[in-house]
């Protein structure tokens, strides 16, 4: 009991923002109800628990202060001796008052099943005699959904649209894909009263968030290693050994040197009778460079080397040229 009492003490200085803040008696509210209270679990990781709380609370003239400063809302144990979690409602739309949710999430520490007690209890900084109203949850009020995200999902939608009536305000829409999300006034009324909502039902959201893959990727070379063994076992392929042989060289290193003095005879003959420009010419060359190696004449590694100079040169003439 001490320890409720400090608590809510000091959650009544917070609110206020010091010790400088004299109690005054507010109205007394006309309802105070938490109704239909629905309890998920394993939404963002294994035995997590979020219990979304709508509540009621009214006046025939609302007190100056926002509800954040007024009322405080808790969760004890079964038993009542222990608080596990205390929230302060979100000030939306008329200061707090009427309807709204409130929200409790907790990782781990939570049992599904039992009959937890959520309290409303008035500040002690404005109700001096502060008095509190319990409502205590069953089995029922845990979800048993499949997907639990989903069920949230359904649970939210429902939400708000009452609230859209309660307030006048469009906090519904439609996504591209034409199912219904939260609208830009939803978003910000629900992610401040359940914190982490997009997490745990990213379907309300238009745009969603995702964990990106940071993991290292695993490169193959099948393509490369079967463009070196494209012509094994063909008439190309012993006119190369033999042609490597006169060199005494390896069948590869031959059509290597073939490619280039290909390639290096069409560049010259694109400057000589075609009256080409050197880089139309040397373009010609590298296309014929990279049909070779497409039918394993010429090796990926050499064609790819040969295109990061190329781009490094231009932009190097590229930039003498401007300067």
């Amino acid at each position: 009991m001490i320890k409720r009492i400090c608590l809510s003490l000091l959650i009544a200085v917070v609110a206020f923002g010091g010790y400088g803040k004299t109690a005054h008696a507010a109205d007394e509210p006309l309802v105070v109800s938490l109704t239909s209270i629905v309890i998920f679990k394993d939404l963002i990781v294994t035995g997590d628990f979020l219990a979304v709380v709508p509540y009621e609370i009214t006046f025939t003239t609302e007190p100056d202060e926002n509800i954040n400063e007024t009322f405080i809302f808790s969760l004890l144990s079964p038993d009542g001796a222990t608080v596990n979690g205390t929230v302060l409602a979100y000030p939306f739309f008329n200061q707090g008052y009427g309807k709204g949710i409130v929200s409790f999430y907790f990782e781990s520490g939570m049992t599904t099943g039992l009959a937890y007690i959520f309290r409303v209890q008035q500040n002690p900084a404005v109700y001096p005699a502060a008095i509190f109203s319990d409502f205590i949850v069953s089995n029922a009020n845990f979800s048993d959904a499949t997907d639990q995200s989903a069920a949230l999902k359904i649970r939210i939608i429902n939400i708000g649209q009452e609230l859209t009536i309660e307030y006048s305000q469009t906090l519904l829409g439609t996504s591209e894909a034409g199912s219904t999300v939260l609208a830009a006034t939803g978003e910000l009324y629900f992610l401040n009263a359940i914190p982490g909502l997009q997490q745990m039902a990213p379907e309300l959201f238009s745009v969603n968030l995702e964990d990106p893959d940071y993991s290292k990727r695993t490169w193959l070379y099948t393509f490369a290693e079967s463009l070196r063994t494209k012509y094994d076992g063909t008439l190309l392929d012993e006119f190369m050994t033999g042609y490597g042989g006169l060199f005494s060289t390896t069948k590869s290193a031959s059509a290597t040197v073939l490619s280039l003095f290909l390639a290096i005879v069409m560049i010259i003959i694109g400057v000589w009778k075609g009256k080409a420009s050197m880089l139309s010419a040397t373009t010609d060359g590298y296309a014929a460079l990279l049909l070779l190696m497409l039918v394993g004449f010429f090796p990926m590694e050499a064609a790819g080397g040969i295109a990061f100079m190329s781009t490094v040169m231009g932009g190097v003439v590229l930039f003498l040229n401007k300067s």
